[in-house]
Protein backbone atom coordinates (compact mmCIF):
# COMPACT_ATOMS: atom_id res chain seq x y z
CA UNK A 1 0.00 0.00 0.00
CA UNK A 2 2.83 2.39 0.81
CA UNK A 3 4.51 1.57 -2.51
CA UNK A 4 1.21 2.15 -4.31
CA UNK A 5 0.79 5.50 -2.59
CA UNK A 6 4.32 6.52 -3.43
CA UNK A 7 3.92 5.47 -7.04
CA UNK A 8 0.45 6.74 -7.87
CA UNK A 9 -0.60 9.39 -5.40
CA UNK A 10 2.43 11.59 -4.84
CA UNK A 11 1.75 15.15 -5.89
CA UNK A 12 4.19 16.46 -8.45
CA UNK A 13 4.68 19.64 -6.45
CA UNK A 14 5.40 22.74 -8.49
CA UNK A 15 6.50 26.19 -7.43
CA UNK A 16 2.90 27.35 -7.08
CA UNK A 17 2.23 24.60 -4.52
CA UNK A 18 5.07 25.78 -2.31
CA UNK A 19 3.98 29.39 -2.74
CA UNK A 20 0.46 28.55 -1.54
CA UNK A 21 1.89 26.59 1.38
CA UNK A 22 4.18 29.50 2.24
CA UNK A 23 1.29 31.99 2.07
CA UNK A 24 -0.75 29.81 4.41
CA UNK A 25 2.13 29.62 6.92
CA UNK A 26 2.58 33.39 6.73
CA UNK A 27 -1.14 33.92 7.44
CA UNK A 28 -1.02 31.51 10.37
CA UNK A 29 2.04 33.19 11.88
CA UNK A 30 0.57 36.62 11.11
CA UNK A 31 -2.47 35.76 13.20
CA UNK A 32 -0.11 34.96 16.09
CA UNK A 33 1.70 38.27 15.68
CA UNK A 34 -1.56 40.25 15.57
CA UNK A 35 -2.92 38.41 18.61
CA UNK A 36 0.32 39.18 20.47
CA UNK A 37 -0.59 42.87 20.56
CA UNK A 38 -3.54 42.19 22.85
CA UNK A 39 -1.65 39.95 25.29
CA UNK A 40 -0.63 41.81 28.43
CA UNK A 41 -1.59 39.40 31.22
CA UNK A 42 -2.13 35.71 31.95
CA UNK A 43 -5.86 36.24 31.43
CA UNK A 44 -5.17 37.52 27.91
CA UNK A 45 -2.80 34.66 27.14
CA UNK A 46 -4.92 31.80 28.49
CA UNK A 47 -8.44 33.16 27.86
CA UNK A 48 -8.10 35.91 25.23
CA UNK A 49 -9.19 38.37 27.90
CA UNK A 50 -12.64 36.74 27.86
CA UNK A 51 -13.52 38.91 24.87
CA UNK A 52 -14.33 36.56 21.99
CA UNK A 53 -17.82 36.50 20.41
CA UNK A 54 -19.92 33.34 20.47
CA UNK A 55 -19.51 32.49 16.77
CA UNK A 56 -15.71 32.53 17.06
CA UNK A 57 -15.56 30.34 20.16
CA UNK A 58 -18.24 28.07 18.66
CA UNK A 59 -16.29 27.47 15.46
CA UNK A 60 -13.10 26.99 17.47
CA UNK A 61 -14.89 24.43 19.65
CA UNK A 62 -15.84 22.46 16.52
CA UNK A 63 -12.49 22.95 14.82
CA UNK A 64 -10.58 21.71 17.87
CA UNK A 65 -12.02 18.30 16.95
CA UNK A 66 -11.59 18.61 13.21
CA UNK A 67 -7.89 17.99 12.83
CA UNK A 68 -5.79 15.37 11.09
CA UNK A 69 -6.80 12.52 13.39
CA UNK A 70 -10.51 13.23 13.00
CA UNK A 71 -10.42 13.74 9.22
CA UNK A 72 -8.30 10.65 8.52
CA UNK A 73 -9.32 8.52 11.47
CA UNK A 74 -13.08 9.01 11.21
CA UNK A 75 -12.94 8.49 7.45
CA UNK A 76 -11.09 5.21 7.91
CA UNK A 77 -13.46 4.24 10.73
CA UNK A 78 -16.42 4.92 8.44
CA UNK A 79 -14.89 2.77 5.72
CA UNK A 80 -14.45 -0.05 8.22
CA UNK A 81 -17.70 0.14 10.22
CA UNK A 82 -20.04 2.29 8.12
CA UNK A 83 -22.78 4.57 9.47
CA UNK A 84 -22.33 3.45 13.14
CA UNK A 85 -19.25 5.68 13.14
CA UNK A 86 -21.59 8.66 13.63
CA UNK A 87 -22.13 7.48 17.21
CA UNK A 88 -18.74 8.87 18.21
CA UNK A 89 -20.22 12.35 17.85
CA UNK A 90 -24.00 11.83 17.77
CA UNK A 91 -23.98 9.86 21.03
CA UNK A 92 -20.42 10.38 22.20
CA UNK A 93 -20.33 14.18 21.96
CA UNK A 94 -23.62 16.07 21.57
CA UNK A 95 -25.27 15.11 24.92
CA UNK A 96 -22.08 15.88 26.85
CA UNK A 97 -21.53 19.16 24.96
CA UNK A 98 -25.06 20.30 25.81
CA UNK A 99 -24.51 19.29 29.44
CA UNK A 100 -21.25 21.24 29.47
CA UNK A 101 -22.92 24.37 28.11
CA UNK A 102 -26.01 24.29 30.31
CA UNK A 103 -24.80 22.77 33.57
CA UNK A 104 -21.01 22.98 33.87
CA UNK A 105 -20.14 26.29 32.20
CA UNK A 106 -21.99 28.41 34.80
CA UNK A 107 -19.65 26.88 37.41
CA UNK A 108 -16.50 27.20 35.29
CA UNK A 109 -17.20 30.64 33.87
CA UNK A 110 -18.71 32.05 37.06
CA UNK A 111 -15.71 31.05 39.15
CA UNK A 112 -13.43 33.26 36.98
CA UNK A 113 -10.82 30.51 36.72
CA UNK A 114 -8.37 30.35 33.82
CA UNK A 115 -8.55 26.59 33.30
CA UNK A 116 -10.24 23.37 34.42
CA UNK A 117 -7.22 22.32 36.55
CA UNK A 118 -7.47 25.66 38.38
CA UNK A 119 -11.17 25.04 39.03
CA UNK A 120 -10.38 21.57 40.39
CA UNK A 121 -7.75 23.04 42.71
CA UNK A 122 -10.25 25.53 44.13
CA UNK A 123 -13.02 22.97 44.42
CA UNK A 124 -11.19 19.80 45.50
CA UNK A 125 -7.69 20.84 46.52
CA UNK A 126 -4.14 20.55 45.17
CA UNK A 127 -4.17 16.73 44.85
CA UNK A 128 -6.99 16.79 42.30
CA UNK A 129 -5.30 19.68 40.52
CA UNK A 130 -2.02 17.77 40.28
CA UNK A 131 -3.59 14.53 39.02
CA UNK A 132 -5.62 16.34 36.38
CA UNK A 133 -2.66 18.43 35.25
CA UNK A 134 -0.33 15.44 34.90
CA UNK A 135 -2.89 13.25 33.12
CA UNK A 136 -3.77 16.06 30.72
CA UNK A 137 -0.12 16.82 29.97
CA UNK A 138 0.67 13.18 29.21
CA UNK A 139 -2.47 12.80 27.08
CA UNK A 140 -1.72 15.93 25.08
CA UNK A 141 1.84 14.85 24.35
CA UNK A 142 0.57 11.53 23.03
CA UNK A 143 -2.30 13.10 21.05
CA UNK A 144 -0.03 15.78 19.58
CA UNK A 145 2.42 13.10 18.53
CA UNK A 146 -0.29 11.19 16.69
CA UNK A 147 -1.58 14.37 15.04
CA UNK A 148 1.90 15.39 13.89
CA UNK A 149 2.63 11.88 12.62
CA UNK A 150 -0.61 11.87 10.62
CA UNK A 151 0.13 15.30 9.18
CA UNK A 152 3.74 14.38 8.44
CA UNK A 153 2.67 11.20 6.67
CA UNK A 154 0.34 13.12 4.37
CA UNK A 155 2.92 15.81 3.59
CA UNK A 156 5.45 13.06 2.88
CA UNK A 157 3.12 11.43 0.34
CA UNK A 158 1.97 14.67 -1.28
CA UNK A 159 5.13 16.76 -1.30
CA UNK A 160 7.86 14.21 -0.73
CA UNK A 161 9.23 15.87 2.42
CA UNK A 162 10.92 13.50 4.89
CA UNK A 163 8.66 12.57 7.77
CA UNK A 164 10.92 14.19 10.38
CA UNK A 165 11.06 17.46 8.45
CA UNK A 166 7.25 17.59 8.09
CA UNK A 167 6.81 17.04 11.83
CA UNK A 168 9.47 19.60 12.82
CA UNK A 169 8.11 22.32 10.50
CA UNK A 170 4.50 21.76 11.58
CA UNK A 171 5.38 21.72 15.28
CA UNK A 172 7.51 24.85 14.93
CA UNK A 173 4.69 26.78 13.24
CA UNK A 174 2.15 25.80 15.92
CA UNK A 175 4.60 26.54 18.74
CA UNK A 176 5.42 29.95 17.29
CA UNK A 177 1.89 31.30 16.88
CA UNK A 178 0.75 29.83 20.21
CA UNK A 179 3.71 31.32 22.09
CA UNK A 180 3.11 34.68 20.42
CA UNK A 181 -0.63 35.09 20.80
CA UNK A 182 -1.76 32.48 23.32
CA UNK A 183 -5.30 31.14 23.14
CA UNK A 184 -6.52 33.93 20.85
CA UNK A 185 -3.99 32.95 18.18
CA UNK A 186 -4.94 29.29 18.53
CA UNK A 187 -8.66 30.05 18.30
CA UNK A 188 -8.46 32.34 15.27
CA UNK A 189 -6.26 29.80 13.51
CA UNK A 190 -8.82 27.12 14.30
CA UNK A 191 -11.53 29.29 12.75
CA UNK A 192 -9.35 29.61 9.65
CA UNK A 193 -8.75 25.86 9.71
CA UNK A 194 -12.50 25.23 9.91
CA UNK A 195 -13.18 27.07 6.65
CA UNK A 196 -10.16 25.50 4.92
CA UNK A 197 -11.24 21.98 5.88
CA UNK A 198 -14.87 22.61 4.89
CA UNK A 199 -13.72 24.02 1.54
CA UNK A 200 -11.97 20.70 0.97
CA UNK A 201 -14.41 18.19 2.49
CA UNK A 202 -17.66 19.44 0.95
CA UNK A 203 -16.53 19.28 -2.71
CA UNK A 204 -14.71 15.99 -2.03
CA UNK A 205 -17.90 14.45 -0.61
CA UNK A 206 -20.05 15.70 -3.50
CA UNK A 207 -17.59 14.53 -6.17
CA UNK A 208 -17.11 11.18 -4.45
CA UNK A 209 -20.85 10.49 -4.24
CA UNK A 210 -21.28 11.55 -7.87
CA UNK A 211 -18.57 9.19 -9.08
CA UNK A 212 -19.97 6.25 -7.15
CA UNK A 213 -23.48 6.87 -8.52
CA UNK A 214 -25.03 8.83 -5.67
CA UNK A 215 -26.41 7.34 -2.47
CA UNK A 216 -28.12 4.55 -4.44
CA UNK A 217 -24.85 3.64 -6.13
CA UNK A 218 -23.03 3.64 -2.81
CA UNK A 219 -25.59 1.35 -1.15
CA UNK A 220 -25.55 -0.98 -4.16
CA UNK A 221 -21.78 -1.37 -3.96
CA UNK A 222 -21.93 -2.48 -0.32
CA UNK A 223 -25.16 -4.48 -0.53
CA UNK A 224 -23.39 -7.42 1.10
CA UNK A 225 -22.71 -5.23 4.14
CA UNK A 226 -26.19 -3.84 4.74
CA UNK A 227 -25.53 -3.61 8.50
CA UNK A 228 -23.08 -0.79 7.76
CA UNK A 229 -25.92 1.40 6.45
CA UNK A 230 -27.80 1.48 9.76
CA UNK A 231 -26.51 3.23 12.86
CA UNK A 232 -28.30 0.86 15.23
CA UNK A 233 -27.66 -1.54 16.88
CA UNK A 234 -24.03 -0.97 15.85
CA UNK A 235 -22.91 -4.51 16.68
CA UNK A 236 -20.04 -4.29 14.22
CA UNK A 237 -18.77 -1.19 16.04
CA UNK A 238 -19.08 -2.51 19.60
CA UNK A 239 -18.21 -6.14 18.87
CA UNK A 240 -21.21 -7.17 20.99
CA UNK A 241 -23.32 -9.76 19.20
CA UNK A 242 -26.52 -9.13 21.16
CA UNK A 243 -28.37 -6.14 19.65
CA UNK A 244 -29.83 -4.94 22.97
CA UNK A 245 -26.52 -5.09 24.81
CA UNK A 246 -24.82 -3.34 21.88
CA UNK A 247 -27.25 -0.42 22.11
CA UNK A 248 -26.81 -0.24 25.89
CA UNK A 249 -23.04 -0.28 25.44
CA UNK A 250 -23.14 2.64 22.98
CA UNK A 251 -25.62 4.73 24.98
CA UNK A 252 -24.15 4.25 28.44
CA UNK A 253 -20.53 3.38 27.70
CA UNK A 254 -19.84 5.84 24.92
CA UNK A 255 -22.67 8.30 25.64
CA UNK A 256 -22.00 8.75 29.35
CA UNK A 257 -18.83 7.17 30.72
CA UNK A 258 -16.45 8.26 27.96
CA UNK A 259 -18.11 11.37 26.53
CA UNK A 260 -18.92 13.18 29.78
CA UNK A 261 -15.46 12.50 31.15
CA UNK A 262 -13.92 14.02 28.02
CA UNK A 263 -16.15 16.89 26.94
CA UNK A 264 -16.85 18.37 30.36
CA UNK A 265 -13.30 18.31 31.76
CA UNK A 266 -10.91 18.43 28.81
CA UNK A 267 -8.78 21.58 28.78
CA UNK A 268 -8.74 21.88 24.98
CA UNK A 269 -12.54 22.08 24.76
CA UNK A 270 -13.53 23.94 27.93
CA UNK A 271 -10.85 26.58 27.35
CA UNK A 272 -12.64 27.73 24.17
CA UNK A 273 -15.85 28.28 26.08
CA UNK A 274 -14.03 30.09 28.90
CA UNK A 275 -12.73 32.63 26.36
CA UNK A 276 -16.25 33.79 25.44
CA UNK A 277 -17.06 37.40 26.27
CA UNK A 278 -20.09 36.56 28.42
CA UNK A 279 -21.94 33.63 29.94
CA UNK A 280 -24.72 33.92 27.35
CA UNK A 281 -22.11 33.76 24.56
Amino acid sequence: MVVLADANFRLDAQAVDYVLLGVYFVIVLGIGVMARRSVSSSLDFFLSGRSLPAWVTGLAFVSANLGAVEVFGMTANGAQFGIPTVHYYWIGAIPAMVFLGIVMMPFYYGSKVRSVPEFLRRRFGPASHLVNGISFAVAQVLISGINLFALGSVVNVLLGWPLWLSIVVSAAVVLTYTALGGLAAAIYNEVLQFFVIMAMLIPLTIVGLHRVGGWEGLTAKIADKAHELSSWPGTNLTGIGNATLSVLGIVFGLGFVLSFGYWTTNFAEVQRALSAKSMSA
